[in-house]
């Protein structure tokens, strides 16, 4: 009995001894070990590197288009149709034909003010000055002195001839072959004389819906960058004032050949639809871009409206707050300031008075 005891005391206690062994081991490993340095917590950072970027601050604004009233287009003489370009929604651009009475063209031309009589040499006066001008911009060699000379019969005789006038009279200027355009490009609203009708001298071929003469962005320019900004409607840039307005008429006469602008033109009512299509919208940009500093949004403080400021180094610089994208905040530094870093600690925030 006493033998077969005695071993399986043994196994029981070697056992314990190994069980002993083990948790003294995990209980050493769990004191003494550390946890690897990729799982240790970050250090929070006291700085930031400040990268920059060209800004050219574009924005989306809504426009307002304002524009003359509808006007006419007049027959100078009486007779028949015999041919026409008008249709609805048609552009007719200043020295094209627009029809033709009798069988002699009828040339459109937008002068201010319209032409009112037969012009001669020596005539002068500010409606042949207009004259002048319109012939000029038409690519026709003249000079604007207010004064028919040889040189403006020729222009004229060149833009009849251009237009397929035979029977033109040269050395007049004949008024009855002149339509008036109240623009340098109208778009037709509705064709009164078709081909085969009679008119009556200043009957009405069409009407034109009123030029455009001013457009302007219908939104506040608060919290912009300073500097001269362009327009953009579909693919059509142009220049515009302090204001955010666009009165050049040569500006407006781009602009009134945008596809959007050209839709809306022929919109019945200029109150939005449902989703908004009604309204006319457009980019704002500078012209010439400025270069903006990016830091995070921790790093700007003491921060009024716009305003703010970023510690560098031993200084505190002020800042324009001028956009902020993917938690980064865009940044304008004042004249001959350009840090490569900013702090971020509190502690280190300098008072930016």
């Amino acid at each position: 009995m006493r033998s077969g005891v005695i071993p399986r005391f043994a196994v029981i206690a070697v056992a314990a001894a190994v069980l002993f062994a083990s948790g003294a081991t995990a209980a050493w490993l769990w004191w003494e070990a550390e946890a690897p340095s990729s799982l240790a917590p970050a250090k929070p950072a006291n700085a930031a590197t400040v990268s920059y970027r060209e800004f050219f601050d574009q924005r989306t604004v809504s426009l307002q288009i304002e524009s003359a009233e509808d006007s006419r287009l007049e027959s100078p003489v009486a007779g028949r149709v015999t041919a026409t370009v008008c249709s609805p929604g048609a552009v007719i651009e200043s020295g094209s034909v627009i029809a033709a009475i009798d069988g002699r063209p009828l040339v459109a031309l937008a002068t201010t003010p319209p032409l009112w009589r037969d012009l001669r040499a020596g005539d002068h006066g500010d409606d042949v000055r207009a004259l002048q001008k319109e012939l000029a911009r038409l690519g026709y060699p003249t000079t604007a002195d207010g004064k028919v000379g040889e040189r403006t019969l020729d222009a004229v005789a060149a833009l009849f001839e251009h237009a397929g006038d035979a029977a033109y009279e040269q050395g007049t200027v004949e008024v009855a072959r002149i339509v008036w355009l109240p623009a340098e490009s109208v778009t037709v609203g509705e064709c009164e004389a078709s081909i085969g009708e009679t008119v009556e001298a200043r009957g009405v071929l069409a009407s034109v819906a009123g030029a455009i003469t001013r457009v302007s962005a219908d939104e506040p320019n608060v919290g912009v960058v300073p500097g001269q900004r362009t327009l953009t409607v579909d693919s059509i840039t142009i220049p515009v004032d302090e204001s955010w307005s666009v009165s050049d008429p040569g500006a407006l006469g781009s602009l009134a050949v945008a596809p959007s602008v050209v839709r809306q033109s022929k919109t019945a009512s200029s109150e939005p639809d449902a989703e908004g299509g009604g309204i006319l919208r457009g980019t704002l940009a500078l012209t010439d871009p400025v270069d903006v500093g990016i830091v995070p949004p921790a790093a700007v403080y003491s921060i009024r409206g716009t305003g703010g400021c970023v510690a560098a180094g031993q200084k505190a610089l002020r800042v324009t707050i001028v956009g902020s994208q993917l938690g980064q905040t865009y940044v304008l530094f004042e004249a001959g300031e350009r840090p490569e870093t900013v702090e971020l600690s509190e502690s280190r925030r300098l008072s930016c008075s």
